[in-house]
């Protein structure tokens, strides 16, 4: 489990949910500057494995992604 902190939330994610995110944020990361900073503190993430804490732009985006497709 990776742990973020979102403004001050706490949310706790399965290595394989925060892969797929840093895929769906570098798929966006060419359009999305939020998206970008976003892939690279994933990557981070999963490489250190230790808690993250967001910025309110990187949390929203993460909050998006996390938002189920319509």
């Amino acid at each position: 489990m990776i742990e973020f902190d979102l403004n001050g939330r706490k949310l706790a994610l399965d290595e394989t949910v925060v892969r797929d995110l840093r895929e769906r944020a570098l798929a966006g990361a060419g359009s999305s500057s939020a998206l970008n900073d976003l892939a690279v503190i994933l990557t981070r993430a999963l490489t250190e494995k230790k808690p993250v804490t967001l910025r309110r732009v990187e949390s929203r985006a993460l909050e998006r992604l996390l938002e189920p497709s319509t």
